[in-house]
């Protein structure tokens, strides 16, 4: 266990590391200067650029205010051809799967069997996230979507990835549990076009509405009428004026690091929840060894 530690960078740093049991999924990792929060790791997906660089680099500042750990994952296209959706079919490598035999060592190396992470994703990140947080909940403490193309709507009678029924590949969403996680959803309000990245149909479009910005707003209105019915708090939506598709520009210039900062302080404030159970307990045990 000494050796897996001494890949990790040192404070102030950025690091990118292989681990071993999990060599198909290249990891970018920042230590902060000062950890303060060794409860919360912040995890931050990238979209179909693969460019988990980008992501690190824009979050750093908001690693060292938090005072957590910054992940990173490196989705390689071969290995992992459409994360965006978990998998890519029946017997292919999960996405949500190498996450999680990540965040099963991580807390083996930490002793920190109570810890969650913030999960943010832009675009197709956007897209794993809301649907790792359907599957595993247990695993997040809160959620930041920004500018997903499209979604997996709460419906049970439409087909997985964009209703929820059970898919051969996955298991069943745990939609209830995913309900209750604090989430925030950002999309900029010039964001209209259906450009070639944006995946469209017919009845997806009838669904969802013809852009990112319509798709958003559908999503949260759906997800915002189960959270009201159990009285949960509803998911925040935050438009970004002036902003089209661009995860550097809606972070630097259209407010979204502040936004995402401010809800991430506010969620952790008001999460009163006791752990009494390592988060492991409520897993599927499902863990993966990812090889080249």
């Amino acid at each position: 266990m000494q050796k897996v530690n001494e890949l990790l960078p040192p404070p102030g740093e950025v690091q990118k590391v292989v681990f071993p049991a999990i060599s198909g999924l290249p990891f970018w990792l920042y230590q902060p200067r000062k950890i303060r929060n060794m409860q919360r790791i912040l995890v931050v997906v990238h979209g179909i650029s693969r460019d988990a660089e980008e992501q690190l680099d824009c979050y750093r500042t908001m690693a060292d205010e938090l005072g957590c750990w910054l992940v990173a994952p490196q989705f390689k296209s071969k290995a992992f051809p459409r994360y965006q959706q978990l998998c890519a079919g029946s017997g292919q490598p999960r996405a949500d799967i190498a996450l999680n035999s990540f965040l099963a060592l991580w807390r083996g190396m930490h002793g920190q069997p109570y810890l969650k992470i913030w999960l943010a994703g832009y675009s197709g990140g956007a897209q794993f996230a809301h649907r790792y947080a359907l599957h595993h909940p247990q695993q997040v403490a809160a959620m930041i979507l920004g500018s997903a193309g499209w979604y997996s709507f709460p419906d049970q009678q439409v087909k997985y990835p964009r209703g929820i029924s059970r898919s051969v590949a996955l298991n069943s969403v745990r939609l209830e549990e995913m309900l209750n996680i604090p989430m925030l959803v950002t999309v900029g309000d010039e964001d209209n076009l259906r450009d070639n990245s944006l995946k469209t149909s017919e009845s997806l479009d009838q669904q969802q509405g013809d852009n990112r910005l319509q798709r958003a707003l559908n999503w949260c209105e759906s997800i915002r009428q189960l959270q009201q019915a159990k009285t949960y708090k509803p998911v925040q939506f935050k438009l970004l004026i002036g902003q089209g598709h661009n995860f550097y520009k809606n972070m630097q210039q259209g407010g979204m690091a502040s936004l995402v900062l401010q809800f991430l302080l506010q969620s952790e404030g008001n999460n009163n929840e006791q752990n009494t159970n390592p988060v492991d307990q409520y897993s599927d045990n499902s863990y993966l060894r990812v090889s080249n």
